[in-house]
């Protein structure tokens, strides 16, 4: 019997009607292959013409925050105003958060990449596998192919009346050369799996290498963000210490002003408080979480780091751990009362200058000076607690209301005076204001800048 043409389509009967179907998906990849060679040029040119993307806007701002966080964290938080400290408050915490958010956007970045190093390595791990096996049936194909290409030898010999095992024969050699085909195919396309996977698992490895190493240094990012917070706090709670303590001295002269000090001060506290609270709660979800935390407390602010208060310089108890009272003031001096102004005998003489020249202008001067930190213990006990601590060294924002540490304020030392003319406390625009800012430092008085009223032997 003649052999078939090898060119026959009969030749590999459904190998043939396989090639032929696959030419629709060739066709279908080449155009998705040219299609992609299209499209990521031009998505590559539109990123080209727009270099300010969302990460480099994110950059961009977060660097505006530091400038701004730096600016805040040079303002002198005793003399300024109030709302130059609460500006410099909101910069600061601000920044805080910006760099907060940078590094959890990277912290997730790098989850991301470990992500997908590890689903890489899986698919390796499954590729692998697949190929083993495809091997075990190719080496079983081409076991059977053999032994049915064997067996086959001698059908040409075979006579008219076995042709139809000669026609079985030949469907059995095309379905087993179809097979082998395919598992072939198969064992390529498995290889070429094999290989992105390979390639994607090393991509996302040194992209969390990368992302860790930024990781890192927005950490240190947020830690320099949280010390300049914490420091600025510290100074903000020395000013409300000694603004408190100010307003208590001037109760009995201007109630009204008082009681606005007061009221001012205390929403400085409560921002330096919600600063506090807010720091302890990212700490303890970053905790939780097991990621690092920056060192700065973020806004901590009392005076137990041993921060001095702003008495012009008297340190608070609290530096050296101490449970007791601020020690004595040496050179205070005895109390002596100056033209009705209650001061420390170390700056009778200055004062009694002062008076005279301001009298000789005509201008007449009243005021208070020394105050007893009897009372602003009593004050400390009823709205900080009965402790030594709470009395002598928790910071006036833990208290409610916010509340002064005995010892904070020049008044206690007899070495700052509030002046008032014609029984009206002092402003910026009254004329015993005008005259003091032109000779107070001639008599030895400096103006604290946020308090035209209050003159001190040291401008605090």
């Amino acid at each position: 019997m003649r052999r078939l043409p090898t060119t026959s389509p009969q030749r590999f009967g459904k190998g043939s009607a396989f090639r032929r179907a696959r030419r629709p998906l060739i066709g279908a990849c080449l155009a998705v292959a040219a299609l992609t060679t299209v499209v990521v040029p031009i998505a590559d040119a539109a990123t080209a013409d727009n270099p300010s993307s969302i990460s480099e806007l994110q950059a961009k701002r977060a660097a505006v925050r530091r400038q701004r966080a730096s600016q805040a964290a040079r303002v002198n938080a005793l003399k300024a105003t109030d709302q130059q400290v609460s500006g410099a408050l909101s910069a600061l915490d601000a920044n805080v958060n910006a760099q907060q958010s940078r590094l959890e956007e990277t912290e997730r970045a790098v989850r991301q990449a470990e992500s997908d190093q590890t689903a890489a390595e899986k698919a390796q791990t499954k590729a692998l596998k697949e190929l083993d096996q495809l091997k075990v049936d190719l080496r079983s194909s081409a076991v059977d192919a053999y032994v049915s290409m064997g067996s086959s030898a001698g059908m040409s010999s075979l006579g008219s009346g076995n042709i139809n095992d000669t026609v079985n024969r030949r469907t059995l050699l095309s379905v087993q050369a179809n097979s082998n085909i395919d598992l072939v195919e198969r064992y390529r396309s498995v290889q070429e799996d094999l290989a992105i996977q390979k390639d994607a698992a090393t991509s996302a490895a040194q992209r969390a290498t990368r992302k860790k190493g930024e990781a890192k240094k927005r950490l240190a990012d947020l830690d320099a963000a949280y010390k300049r917070q914490q420091a600025f706090a510290i100074a903000v709670d020395n000013r409300v210490n000694a603004a408190l303590a100010e307003a208590q001295s001037l109760a009995s002269i201007d109630s009204q002003l008082a009681g606005s000090i007061s009221s001012r001060q205390s929403a400085l506290a409560r921002a330096v408080a919600a600063q506090q609270s807010a720091a302890a709660a990212r700490n303890s979800r970053r905790r939780a979480a097991g990621l690092p935390v920056a060192q700065g407390r973020g806004g901590a602010s009392s005076s137990d780091g041993g921060s001095s208060s702003s008495g012009g310089g008297d340190s608070s108890s609290g530096g050296g751990g101490s449970s007791g009272p601020p020690p004595a003031i040496v050179g205070a001096g005895s109390i002596v009362s100056v033209g009705g102004i209650r001061v420390s005998a170390s700056i009778a003489g200055n004062l009694q200058a002062l008076l005279s020249a301001a009298s000789a202008a005509g201008i007449s001067f009243s005021g208070g000076g020394y105050r007893d930190s009897a009372g602003q213990i009593a004050v400390r006990r009823a709205n900080c607690g009965s402790s030594n601590y709470a009395i002598y060294q928790a910071s006036a924002s833990s208290c409610r209301p916010p509340t002064a540490r005995p010892g904070s304020s020049m008044h206690e030392r007899g070495l700052a005076i509030d002046f008032t003319q014609g029984g009206r406390t002092l402003t910026r625009g009254s004329v015993g204001y005008q005259w003091l800012r032109a000779n107070g430092s001639r008599f030895g008085f400096f103006n604290l800048p946020a308090e035209a009223w209050h003159w001190s032997t040291n401008g605090n």
